[in-house]
């Protein structure tokens, strides 16, 4: 009788083990097609980068846009409209940083721009633009259709003067299966080069009520005035 009790216990412990093991496996993802790019299409996807801008000179505690658009020249939707910016050989985990080499900091990334609350978002979006991901140099604009361009905007504050090269890369999705092709057959992308300075900008208040920097011809105009 001790020996019939004890069956029942022992098969219901089976049951939950077999229960139990396929949903551990389905929750660990699998793999392939069925983990956290599952609804990323892989394959190459041919982009045109239409258009890279932002203000080759630039001034300490002013506002400025970086713009880059990019055109799905495909036949099929693009999974994500993607892209990496960040400073090469500046080592740095941020997107617009560099990481100061002296040893033991706390807090070694240091900031060339500061990234305005909201963005990056796409040019037209109200509200935040919701493209983070883990990735902290790396931002998701979501899918673009064949034919469509994407006119990503990041504004930012420069904060630190010196010379910079800004690199931008753009994928179509954020898995490595999932790839962006120029027409050459490589990765679109491309640099820019800013120079920030910390001299005081002469400005001025426009017809339309914006604060705008002083032509060259203006800023000569002063200087006489002020001699005389």
């Amino acid at each position: 009788m001790r020996e019939k009790s004890r069956h029942p216990k022992h098969l219901f412990g089976l049951v939950l083990i077999a229960l139990f093991v396929p949903l551990t496996l389905a929750g660990c993802g699998g793999g392939g097609s069925e983990g956290q790019f599952a609804n990323e299409a892989p394959g190459e996807y041919p982009v045109e980068v239409v258009n890279a801008g932002f203000e080759p000179r630039q001034f300490v505690a002013r506002t400025y846009d970086l713009v880059i658009s990019a055109r799905n020249t495909g036949d099929e939707t693009i999974p994500g409209m993607v892209a990496t910016i960040d400073l090469p050989g500046r080592t740095s985990t941020l997107a617009f940083a560099a990481r100061d080499p002296q040893p033991g900091l706390a807090q070694p990334q240091r900031p060339v721009w500061v990234m305005e609350s909201g963005y990056p978002k796409l040019a037209g979006t109200i509200g935040s633009g919701g493209a983070a991901t883990a990735n902290r140099r790396t931002f998701n604009f979501g899918e673009l259709p064949a034919g469509q361009t994407a006119e990503m905007v990041w504004r930012v504050t420069a904060v630190e003067p010196g010379v910079y090269r800004l690199g931008y890369q753009l994928s179509a999705g954020l898995g490595l299966e999932t790839k962006a092709i120029d027409a050459s057959g490589g990765t679109p992308g491309g640099f820019l080069t800013v120079r920030i300075t910390d001299k005081a900008v002469l400005t001025k208040v426009d017809q339309e009520g914006n604060v705008v920097p002083l032509t060259a011809q203006e800023q000569l105009q002063l200087k006489l005035k002020e001699a005389n």
